[in-house]
């Protein structure tokens, strides 16, 4: 039986588990968009004094072939680095801005929309342009348009995005640096960046009953954000408990299931009809 020679330098590999789950998790996200399973749902961010809605977020879904729905995270972690990206958030950007200009005919022209951006966006040429170019075929106002920085270890040269960053907030966007607490560098953000605020992660939140070391935490961040002259929004608010915890610490806004539920787009305008009632009475 005749063998293959080998090739010295020239072996098959097995895949590591990481590719092997990059590819795996690309070619279900191009599956998921050619198949039309890709859709935005928006949560509202409530004011934490007078619980008026201010800003909702939006929050990317897809829909399996049995229709359950779950949130991306796992698939947008694994293809981060990849230039699929760019495109998945080209059209989270194109949507959130459509429906954000919708609800401007619903009278809701004060709302902003916040959209969820990789720091992996900042150092490229053409983000600013991107975005912009965005809001203008929607008819937005950049006021009412937030973006969350998700920071990654990847993305140390401030430099490198400081040119960028001052040139949409020229525009009047917002910048949030999300997950604040949880990246690498979150510290050197706050100290290079003009952002507008931090959101607190829910896993902080959840934990904030029962842990005094997370209440610390999270007293401790809102203390030094306003030091800084910054917001703060406390993500994962599902029980009175965490609500009043947040309020009687400063907390300028929270967002979660025991104030609004995610939306679909569509809905968002009827929800928001009430939003200046009292808490116990918000919609889920």
């Amino acid at each position: 039986m005749a063998r293959t020679k080998a090739h010295p330098g020239r072996e098959r590999r097995s895949p590591t588990p990481a590719a092997a789950r990059k590819r795996t998790a690309i070619a279900h996200l191009k599956a998921a968009v050619v198949e039309d399973r890709l859709h935005l749902l928006y949560q509202p961010i409530v004011n934490a004094r007078d619980f008026r809605v201010e800003r909702v977020e939006a929050l990317l879904r897809w829909r399996k072939p049995k229709q359950e729905q779950e949130p991306l995270t796992d698939l947008i972690w694994a293809v981060e680095r990849s230039p699929v990206i760019f495109k998945l958030e080209n059209w989270i950007l194109d949507r959130s801005f459509q429906a954000a200009s919708a609800w401007r005919g619903a009278r809701l022209t004060s709302v902003r929309v916040n959209v969820n951006l990789s720091a992996r966006e900042f150092p490229r040429a053409d983000l600013v342009g991107r975005v912009t170019r965005r809001i203008d075929a929607a008819h937005l106002d950049p006021g009412r348009v937030g973006l969350e920085i998700t920071e990654t270890s990847s993305m140390r040269r401030f430099d490198e995005v400081a040119d960028q960053i001052d040139r949409l907030i020229d525009t009047g966007i917002e910048l949030w640096l999300d997950d604040f607490g949880t990246g690498h560098s979150s510290l050197e953000w706050l100290s290079h960046l003009p952002l507008h605020g931090v959101k607190i992660p829910g896993t902080f939140v959840e934990r904030l009953r029962d842990e005094k070391r997370s209440q610390a935490i999270v007293a401790r961040i809102i203390d030094l954000a306003h030091d800084l002259g910054l917001k703060v929004v406390a993500e994962g608010v599902e029980t009175r408990e965490q609500r009043d915890f947040l309020a009687a610490r400063g907390c300028d806004f929270v967002q979660g299931f025991l104030f609004f539920d995610a939306l679909p787009a569509a809905r968002v305008p009827s929800a928001l009809a009430g939003a200046r009632a009292a808490p116990d009475t918000l919609s889920r």
